[in-house]
């Protein structure tokens, strides 16, 4: 009996040390990274964010390289029934009534499967609301899900919930990329003094000159100033905004496609060359082409943003093309109060380039410029004079600097044109929605992609697979007219 007592002894004190070696290789289940005023966020490199399987799923980490940048992502494996999984996290932290929250979570299926967001917000143990959304995802490619959330309750927490309902036993999502950020502050949630006086298909407001209350318009220049119905239904969507350009003759044709985008809830982006000189535009010789121009978009009854000739860099002196832009803001959008003024530079040469062009040099003084757009391009993979750049763009660097300048002379700011290479694209495939995931997290209001070989150096065209698929991920879940 003694002999028994002290094996039993032994096989409990191995059994202890066994279970205290397991947990201590768990990972504790919280967020990797935490940053100030940010809730939790899973890139799942080393934890779960504290998901659990529901109802027989089973929830692990992947092996490395399964993820959207070649890292780990979570993997929900069905067992009977539904692939689901409910974090326990509190994502969310102290706020009043009324703050707002954007989730966002990257899903991958084997097949073709639907997948649902269900984002609750709890207090005190009851369930105040309850926001979903659901995606169809297409074989073997990541797809972005999408909820907002204002909260009804004072420090309240978000649940959150990811459901893949009709996959088969032993199938499994991955889950990737997971945020829950706060919008406010530095973020695109605006309040405009002209107020909103109608809402987006995410349910965010817009001023009558399209200006949102949150969200990020995603659209493109198509072609050669091409409808843009074909590649919609390759992408699967409208776009939010799309970009056309016309010389000083080319009024009525400006009038007449966006007249054709506001049917379908595009936001038209109009740039313009002028029929006279910076100079003699800015001494009001150009003012009845101006106000003709001004009458017509009005007349549309929708929203349409405005440019006079965008990239002025190099084309004259700058000092000239300001006071241009000086002389008709004001004009412009006193005649048309559906017409937002906005002022489209190249970005490199405001912040890289001569000081000349520096936007303290050249942006206009005492008038409202509604919007600021810049032509930035991922430029990895252009190729000059034989040699390949291997560099990468940092656009989150570009986006700090732009957000932190916009907010000091109160525009909002958009990218006018961006493109990706093939190379770059086949190195990052998810470079186009991660760029602008990360746009709207720095406040920028619309993304404009150069969907065109026109005056081009590099492919930035969708003419691959790869990059209409990127396209068609961050185009999924982005606000249009309605």
């Amino acid at each position: 009996m003694k002999n028994a007592n002290r094996r039993w002894t032994w096989l409990v004190a191995v059994l202890a040390m066994l279970m205290i070696g397991a947990v201590a290789a768990v990972p504790p289940a919280q967020s990797k990274t935490k940053t100030a005023g940010a809730a939790p966020t899973g890139s799942f490199e080393t934890h779960l964010d504290g998901f659990a399987g529901v109802k027989g799923s089973r929830v692990a980490l992947s092996r490395q390289g399964a993820g959207r940048n070649n890292t780990r992502a979570m993997v929900v494996r069905a067992k009977l029934g539904p692939a689901d999984t409910v974090s326990q996290h509190r994502f969310a932290r102290k706020h009043a009534a009324g703050a707002s929250y954007v989730v966002r979570v990257w899903v991958r299926t084997v097949t073709e499967r639907q997948v649902g967001l269900r984002v609750r917000e709890v207090r005190a143990g009851k369930t105040v609301q309850v926001r979903s959304t659901k995606v169809t995802t297409k074989a073997g490619a990541w797809s972005r899900l999408q909820v907002r959330v204002t909260t009804k309750k004072r420090n309240s927490a978000l649940r959150l919930r990811i459901r893949a309902p009709h996959v088969r036993s032993g199938e499994k999502v991955l889950v990737d990329d997971l945020s829950v950020d706060r919008k406010g502050g530095g973020s695109n949630t605006v309040t405009s003094p002209e107020g909103n006086v109608a809402n987006l298909t995410n349910g965010c407001g817009r001023t009558a000159r399209g200006i949102p209350s949150c969200g990020t318009y995603v659209g493109a220049a198509h072609g050669s100033n091409t409808d843009p119905t074909t590649l919609e239904q390759q992408l699967g969507g409208h776009l939010g905004v799309r970009r056309t350009y016309y010389s000083a003759t080319g009024v009525a044709s400006a009038v007449r496609n966006a007249q054709a985008d506001l049917a379908v809830g595009r936001l038209p982006w109009i740039s313009f060359k002028l029929p006279y000189s910076w100079t003699d535009m800015a001494n009001g010789k150009g003012d009845a082409w101006a106000n003709d121009l001004a009458q017509r978009l009005a007349a549309l009854g929708g929203p349409v943003w405005v440019a006079f000739h965008h990239e002025p860099e190099g084309d004259g002196d700058i000092q000239e093309w300001r006071r241009m832009q000086e002389h008709l803001a004001p004009l412009v959008r006193k005649a048309a109060p559906n017409v937002a003024f906005t002022v489209v530079v190249t970005g490199w040469n405001q912040f890289y380039g001569d000081p000349a062009y520096s936007l303290a040099n050249i942006w206009p003084r005492g008038v409202k410029i509604d919007v600021a757009g810049f032509d930035i391009y991922q430029q990895y993979g252009v190729v000059k004079n034989g040699t390949t750049t291997t560099k990468w763009t940092d656009f989150a660097q570009y986006y700090q600097k732009i957000s932190t300048w916009a907010q000091s002379v109160g525009t909002e700011w958009a990218l006018g044109e961006t493109g990706v290479t093939d190379t770059a694209a086949e190195v990052r495939p998810t470079e186009i929605p991660n760029a602008v995931d990360l746009m709207e997290t720095y406040g920028g209001i619309a993304y404009s992609y150069f969907d065109t070989t026109l005056n081009s150096i590099a492919p930035w065209n969708l003419g691959t697979t790869t990059k209409r698929n990127a396209f068609a991920q961050a185009l999924s879940g982005s606000p249009t007219l309605k």
